[in-house]
């Protein structure tokens, strides 16, 4: 296989300065392989905060309990018209006879509250809908429709107090961690981009006398920027490897026990399933960097040569 000589003089000096300046070059890649971590967290968070918001999706709902004199009809019209809203996924009907067969279940064990229900004689709980929301945030949404509607006189009640409050709390935490880990990535993929420009700039003042020489007979600009901007794509690769390669065994100890404390969220399971995927972030993301410094020291310090 023939190989362009000027791409492989490009690839041939990009790999020199890289080599050249190692401890340079070690510096760089350090801060890199830092912030590609950080993204890296903050995708699993991000997985884990989704799985996290449709868990609390499925298991909370908002019951809205009706009076005893309201007719069956007109729960199920009812019902029918919440299931319209675009916030609701579901609307399940539970009836009095139903709501009391799921009461007794819950308390066979306690003898004195069975015998009270025999006394009393008739069924003192009350027919309901339990509404579930497309997303977590939508419950407000769906609240304030039913206080606002035509039939909240027919109600008895709408218990929603403690299933908010955890919702609340959850994405109020979800939020939070997103926004650190965010900010860390900005602040450390800030740091890589100004050690591997200040690296590549001490890369073109080493050979800051063979630059003006291929200036001097007539080098086109990207051929004189190109090893610098293979040496930015080495080390967004490298970079982009070590990052791996650290968080493989890392995922695998310590994910289980991530896993056991989440109890729904397995970490471990989704990221050895989509590792292709992250390791194409990761890849993105450092070769990135790298680029960008690279254009950024180039465009400052090879003006400064000519």
């Amino acid at each position: 296989m023939n190989i362009n000589p000027h791409l492989k003089r490009i690839w041939n000096s990009g790999y020199q300065s890289f080599v050249r300046n190692k401890w340079l070059s070690m510096a760089a890649i350090t801060t890199t392989v830092l912030s590609i971590m950080i993204l890296t967290g903050l995708l699993l968070l991000n997985y884990g905060a989704v799985t996290f918001s449709n868990e609390i999706k499925n298991k909370v709902d908002v019951s809205i309990y009706f009076k005893p004199n309201v007719d069956e009809t007109e729960i199920l019209k009812i019902q029918e018209e919440l299931g319209k809203l675009k916030e609701v996924s579901k609307v399940e009907y539970v009836s009095k006879a139903e709501a009391l067969e799921k009461f007794k279940k819950m308390q066979e064990k306690d003898k004195v509250i069975l015998q009270a229900l025999e006394e009393i004689g008739e069924n003192p709980l009350s027919a309901s809908l339990n509404v579930k929301a497309k997303n977590s945030e939508d419950y407000n949404t769906i609240i304030n429709y039913i206080e606002n509607s035509l039939f909240k006189d027919k109600l008895l009640n709408i218990d929603f107090s403690e299933n908010r409050s955890l919702i609340e709390s959850s994405n109020n935490l979800i939020r939070a961690s997103r926004l650190t880990i965010l900010l860390l990535t900005i602040v450390l993929g800030a740091v890589a981009v100004i050690v591997t420009f200040n690296t590549i700039g001490v890369a073109i003042y080493s050979v800051r006398e063979e630059i003006k020489i291929m200036n001097l007979v007539g080098a086109s600009p990207w051929f004189i920027k190109g090893p610098f901007l293979i040496e930015g794509v080495i080390y967004g690769v490298i970079s982009a490897i070590i990052s791996l390669l650290i968080y493989i065994p890392l995922i695998w100890f310590v994910g289980s026990k991530i896993d056991k404390f989440l109890g729904f969220v397995s970490i471990t399971n989704y990221f050895f399933s989509h590792i292709l995927i992250i390791f194409l972030w990761q890849l993105l993301f450092g070769v990135g960097l790298g680029v960008i410094s690279s254009l950024l020291a180039t465009n400052k310090y090879l003006k400064q040569i000519e």
